[in-house]
Formats: C-alpha cells, sequence, structure tokens
C-alpha cells in the first residue's frame, strides 16, 4: 500500500526509472482505451448481439446433422 501512494515520486520526470515511465504512460492513457471501448460497445452493442443469436440459432439447428 506505501509504495502505491507514494504520488511524489510520479512529479519528477527526470529521477523516474524507465518502468515507472512507462506504468505512468499507461495509467493516463488508460482512461482513453476505456471511452474508446465505451463508445464502440454502446454504437454497435446491438448489432453484436444479433450477430451473437444468428451464431447460436445456426448453431442450434445444425448439431445433430454432422453424423458418420
Amino acid at each position: 500500500m506505501k509504495k502505491i501512494f507514494q504520488w511524489e515520486e510520479y512529479l519528477n520526470w527526470r529521477k523516474m526509472s524507465p518502468k515507472q515511465k512507462i506504468n505512468l504512460k499507461r495509467a493516463f492513457l488508460f482512461p482513453f482505451l476505456v471511452y474508446i471501448v465505451y463508445f464502440f460497445l454502446s454504437k454497435y452493442s446491438i448489432p453484436i448481439l444479433i450477430i451473437i443469436g444468428i451464431y447460436f440459432i445456426i448453431r442450434f439447428f445444425n448439431r445433430n446433422k454432422l453424423s458418420k
């Protein structure tokens, strides 16, 4: 817990190790990734559900047709 809340060490960019710099960049870019995923799912959730539903319907009707 002590290491997580030491935000003072993230304020000095020049003293940070390369690993800390990458972690900081990831932490700052994560909200943008979440926004992109949220936007995509909010716009295309109904077509995705329809495609998944069609897939399961086709799978249900074809489950016993393949036999030797």
